[in-house]
């Protein structure tokens, strides 16, 4: 997971903007799709790694932001 949030740091600090989309493919690896509360966990990581959770559709993406 740690590679996921530099990722996402990464990508906010380049500053063309102020969010990183990741999309199923890659959350897939981390939260199943099927997993209980999946929101609620992908929320927890944001927290937890100074993100937010701006934006969340299943089987889409999960947008983040500062």
């Amino acid at each position: 997971m740690k590679a996921l949030a530099h990722q996402i740091e990464h990508e906010l600090q380049r500053g063309e903007w102020k969010h990183c989309a990741i999309y199923e493919g890659e959350l897939q690896r981390f939260w199943p799709l099927q997993q209980k509360e999946r929101e609620a966990e992908i929320a927890s990581f944001a927290m937890e790694y100074g993100f937010r959770l701006l934006y969340y559709r299943k089987g889409l993406c999960a947008i983040f932001g500062k």
